[in-house]
Order: structure tokens, then C-alpha cells, then sequence
């Protein structure tokens, strides 16, 4: 579904070139679940956001079903609808009600008639919980709430692949647990998602695969149960006792 080619991402900082990611050659296929995880400043984000053009990498190329993700290309935001994104800080709209928050892009880009996006947003903000919240501000939720409806703002285009950008990073830990929740949701559904996640107990209850990331190159790519048990790798073993 998604091929990366030798792709390299360098940043000016100063006189200096920071080297981010280093040759990252991957294919990810349609319904897993892959978890990417690694210390801070590894690329791991930025790597995502190369799979949704957001950044635009120094050289390699990524394909989306065959099709070049290219943030100069005319078919971009053809793409990009089909490939959801839910960040560390939510993004939410500030002067706009829960409800405009989900249903502007989909009507916008008419994906759905009015009344059907309607219909969709109130099943979806129902099924989080936040059915009553649908005519509030977002300032007037707490994080795990605008998380949770950054993530229906996403679902509401109806992607074929969800990236989740440390979804919980910027949580209260005692709601970390209900964004967790819905992720998994999310995954049981057969969604395809790749996200980058400090958060271990969803790698080990929802990914099919983990991928490891150290000084912009992946280090490993392969099953939760190998990587949590079998793993001989100095480097994801001292990553692991920090964490676990």
C-alpha cells in the first residue's frame, strides 16, 4: 500500500546539516498495525510526516498505491484524503464548535452532503462519548476529549490509512488510557495505521509489527513478540529497560 524508496530528509540548523533520516527503504501493506518507536530525535516523526507530504524529504521517493507522494504534484490532496493524520497537539479549529471541527473538510471538499457528514459525526462523536460535547468550543475540553476528537475529524474522511503522531504524548496520564481505548477501537476495525507511540502496552495489544528507529535509520522491523522477547540488540535493549 505504502513504499518508501532510500529516502533521506536533511535540516539547516545554523552552519550545520542535521542528518534526520539516513537511507529509509520500507513497503507497509494494507491492515497492519505498525508501531514506530525510538529516542527522542530519532526522525521518527518527521519520517511521518514524509508519508503524508508534509515534509518534503531531500531525496527518496514514497508511493501510495503506486502513486507518487509528491507535495508539488496535482494529485497531493487526492492522496492526502486518503491517508489521516492526528498529531501530538490536536489542531483543532479554536473558533469553531466540536461539530464544524469534523464536518468542515468532508462537506468542504464534498466527500459528504451536509446531512450525511451530520449524521456520520454524531454517530462517531456517540461512539467516543462526546456526543454532548458537540456543540462546544474546544476550549472547553480537556486533552484526551480534543484528542479524541482530532481523531473523529480524521475517521470523518474515511481514510484507508491513519498516522498517528504520539497521540498521547501531550495527555494527562490518567487519559492516556481512553485515547489508548479508542486506537485500539480503531485497529480492531481493520484500519491500516502506522504510528509513532512511546506508549508500550498499545504496541503490545494492537501492533502487528514494530519498527525501531535510531539516528534516522530503522534498526529493526519486526513482530511485537520478537522485539519485546528475542530481541539481541544492545541499543533497543537499553531503549527498552528506560522504558519498560
Amino acid at each position: 500500500m505504502i513504499s518508501v524508496k532510500n529516502l533521506y530528509k536533511e535540516f539547516k540548523q545554523d552552519d550545520k546539516i542535521l542528518y534526520v533520516l539516513n537511507g529509509i527503504s520500507v513497503d507497509f501493506k494494507k491492515g497492519e498495525k505498525v508501531a514506530i518507536i525510538g529516542p527522542s530525535g530519532s526522525g521518527k516523526s518527521t519520517f511521518l510526516r514524509c508519508i503524508n507530504a508534509l515534509e518534503t524529504p531531500t531525496s527518496g521517493e514514497i508511493f501510495f498505491k503506486e502513486r507518487k507522494v509528491d507535495s508539488s504534484s496535482s494529485e497531493i490532496d487526492d492522496i492526502r484524503k486518503n491517508i489521516g493524520m492526528v498529531f501530538q497537539h490536536f489542531n483543532l479549529f479554536p473558533h469553531m464548535t466540536i461539530f464544524e471541527n469534523i464536518t468542515f473538510a468532508p462537506t468542504m471538499l464534498k466527500i459528504y452532503s451536509p446531512s450525511q457528514a451530520k449524521e456520520l459525526a454524531m454517530a462517531l462523536l456517540e461512539k467516543v462519548g462526546l456526543k454532548d460535547k458537540w456543540n462546544v468550543h474546544p476550549s472547553r475540553l480537556s486533552g484526551g476529549q480534543k484528542q479524541r476528537v482530532a481523531i473523529v475529524r480524521s475517521l470523518m474522511m474515511n481514510p484507508e490509512v491513519m498516522l498517528f503522531d504520539e497521540p498521547t504524548s501531550a495527555l494527562d496520564p490518567e487519559v492516556v488510557k481512553d485515547v489508548i481505548g479508542l486506537m485500539i477501537e480503531i485497529a480492531k476495525s481493520g484500519m491500516t495505521m502506522i504510528m509513532v507511540t512511546h506508549e508500550m502496552s498499545f504496541v503490545r495489544r494492537a501492533a502487528t509489527r514494530v519498527i525501531f528507529m535510531d539516528e534516522g535509520k530503522i534498526i529493526a522491523d519486526t513482530t511485537p513478540e520478537n522485539f519485546f522477547n528475542n530481541c539481541e540488540n544492545v541499543r533497543i535493549s537499553k531503549f527498552l529497560n528506560k522504558l519498560i
